[in-house]
């Protein structure tokens, strides 16, 4: 009997033990805190059976007719140069007409940077679609390093694009007789054939301007607010680097930036929004 009592002592006791260091080590950095499976923004592209001609604007008339999503924008902070200004939240709304589709991203900016000089930046937004539709729910914050197709509106490639405005740059040289009265010369660059690059990536710091451009856009400014559109066809000419798109209901990952200008945002100094699930509706 007194080996029985022993016996189940020394249970009781390790197990008392066992407890209180499982208790130390869950609360060695304070109590845990339960944190909740956090909820992705929906964004529905519904049919709409019109069409939108850049050319002639961005057809404010045919977006005020769609809700929008407000959707918060955060530091990018997985690469450096890393974010120093924040600049959220940002609207969005989509929709397609079985041809083509359509997105719209307005956000507030006090400031218009649509030119480009020694130290002045361009304001800019871009839609972003991973190529994988396994890729991570979790937010972008953590890292991003599967391929991906990027949308890229720039304010100073816009102006250029739409109002024909050549943004040079005039260099100084020395010349010589009998060149002495031409002591400025444009520098000369890539006449753009959108206001938006198409660009493909397959991990953080790899953006490369695809061969074809297939992807249009246009932005308009109004009482210190940027709206910007960005259109291309539903179907993908290339598999692997252009965003697939599916009118079955199934969900499209995508993620949203902006650049401002004016706080010297350019490359990965840029704001950026979680996932969002996007779903193309009949």
């Amino acid at each position: 009997m007194k080996k029985i009592t022993v016996i189940l002592l020394s249970m009781v006791t390790i197990i008392f033990f066992s407890s209180l260091v499982y208790y130390g080590m869950r609360h060695s950095r304070g109590t845990p805190v339960p944190v909740k499976k956090q909820e992705l923004i929906v964004l529905n592209a519904p049919f709409i059976n019109r069409s939108i001609d850049l050319a002639r604007g961005i057809s404010l008339n045919i977006w005020d007719s769609l809700p929008s999503k407000e959707i918060e924008l955060e530091y990018q902070l997985m690469a450096i140069p890393w974010g120093k200004s924040l600049v959220s939240p940002i609207y969005v709304k989509a929709f397609h007409n079985k041809k083509d589709i359509y997105f719209y991203i307005e956000w507030k900016d006090d400031t218009q940077d649509d030119s480009l000089d020694s130290g002045t930046f361009s304001d800019a937004s871009a839609v972003m679609f991973p190529m994988d539709d396994d890729v991570q729910p979790s937010t972008l914050m953590m890292g991003f390093l599967g391929g991906a197709n990027i949308w890229h509106w720039k304010a100073s490639q816009d102006r250029e694009f739409w109002l024909n405005e050549r943004l040079e740059k005039k260099v100084y040289v020395d010349f010589h007789y009998p060149f002495e009265e031409e002591e400025l010369f444009p520098t000369s660059k890539d006449v753009p054939s959108s206001a938006v690059n198409d660009l493909a990536a397959i991990r953080v710091g790899t953006i490369t301007k695809k061969e074809i451009q297939r992807v249009h856009g246009r932005g308009m400014r109004r009482e210190n607010m940027w709206y910007v559109v960005f259109k291309r066809s539903l179907r993908a000419r290339d598999l692997e680097s252009d965003a697939v798109f599916k009118l079955n209901g199934k969900k499209k990952l995508c993620a949203f930036a902006v650049w401002n200008g004016a706080t010297k945002d350019r490359g990965g100094r840029k704001s950026i929004s979680d996932w969002v699930e996007l779903y193309l509706r009949l």
